[in-house]
């Protein structure tokens, strides 16, 4: 006969179920976020969930500004430099507005030596939430852009490339953004291939750690072939002490680092400089290139200049002759190599 079962006994084992230990979890977060500071005080260090409160704490208390999307973390000298918007030869663009939301755009390209000319049909449609965009060459070359603003913390974008030639390469890209109160997330996709894996992959995060200053970094991840991967590490930081200057420090892996400064002087001038170092001991290469840019702006043109170490200076006048009619010039000269670049184009908008 089983002898009977005493007080002192140990009751069976009874699990918990998964879903019962995630409620768990999340209705100890939520008691956590309602205690006050001097229980949350009390808490064990060790304990995973003070931590959760402690990095909360902090960043309600200095309320961190939202540091704005990766790729513009340098915009204020992308929009300065002349670099970003030269060109040579004739250009001409015509730009219509057939409605609110949407253009179409004319572009011709005048040939040089070694390069023919050119033609570009162009479209664009906008709405508050969406863009796409899309263009063709006399070739046969489709570029096309969507961009969509999903909520006002998430957006994704697509750009695809078709090049009608099998010598040039087609390429499509993926990317979402996410914005958050004081940190934005950045995912890229570049020809990415479900079946081998293969592509490029992009993985980026920006942090808010004070309200001037924001550090980030970057991985990209490389699989050309399947069973070959090639990673990168970058890493990035942006001060801005007051609205009228940046800096901003960025690295391409250890082979490559760049420095910027901007200032805005007044309200038409702004000015800045950006050292770029690169040193890349397996081809033997190890050069510095230093720029120094400004950007003035007229009652009725703009003007932008820029030289560097190399003996290059380069400088585009844009004239608004009248309303929806500008006027352009661009000119290089590098004095090193002996080569001089001219263009000249119009924009007309109706």
């Amino acid at each position: 006969m089983a002898a009977a079962q005493t007080s002192d006994s140990v009751p069976p084992f009874k699990s918990t179920p998964a879903v019962e230990l995630s409620k768990n979890f999340a209705t100890d977060i939520n008691n956590y976020n309602l205690t006050t500071n001097s229980e949350k005080s009390s808490t064990k260090f060790w304990n995973p969930i003070s931590w959760y409160g402690i990095l909360n704490d902090y960043r309600e208390k200095w309320d961190l500004p939202q540091p704005g999307p990766i790729d513009k973390l340098n915009k204020e000298m992308k929009s300065m430099m002349v670099s970003n918007f030269f060109f040579d030869g004739g250009n001409a663009s015509l730009t219509k507005m057939l409605s609110p939301n949407f253009q179409v755009m004319h572009s011709f390209q005048l040939g040089l030596p070694g390069s023919p000319s050119n033609y570009s049909f162009a479209s664009v449609y906008a709405t508050e939430d969406s863009l796409m965009h899309g263009s063709m060459d006399n070739e046969g070359n489709l570029q096309a852009r969507w961009h969509n603003t999903w909520t006002k913390n998430l957006e994704t974008r697509v750009q695809a490339q078709l090049a009608r030639d099998s010598t040039q390469q087609s390429m499509v890209q993926w990317e979402g953004e996410h914005f958050g109160k004081d940190c934005t997330t950045n995912v890229k996709a570049i020809n990415p291939s479900p079946v081998d894996g293969t592509g490029i992959y992009v993985f980026g995060h920006l942090q808010s750690i004070s309200k001037k200053l924001a550090v980030g970094s970057e991985l990209m991840i490389q699989k050309p072939m399947p069973g070959v991967q090639e990673t990168a590490t970058s890493l990035m930081a942006r001060y801005q002490p007051d609205i009228n200057s940046a800096f901003v420090l960025q690295s391409q892996g250890t082979n490559v680092v760049t420095a910027s400064y901007w200032q805005k002087i007044n309200a038409k001038c702004e000015a800045g400089t950006e050292l770029q170092i690169i040193n890349i001991p397996s081809q033997g290469r190890r050069e510095a290139l230093c720029t120094v840019g400004a950007k003035y702006d007229f009652t009725a043109a703009t003007i932008r200049a820029s030289a560097d170490n190399m003996g290059k200076v380069s400088m585009l006048l844009e004239e608004k002759i009248a309303p929806g009619f500008s006027f352009l010039v661009s000119g290089e000269l590098d004095h090193l190599k002996g080569e001089n670049k001219f263009g000249v184009g119009l924009q007309l908008e109706s």
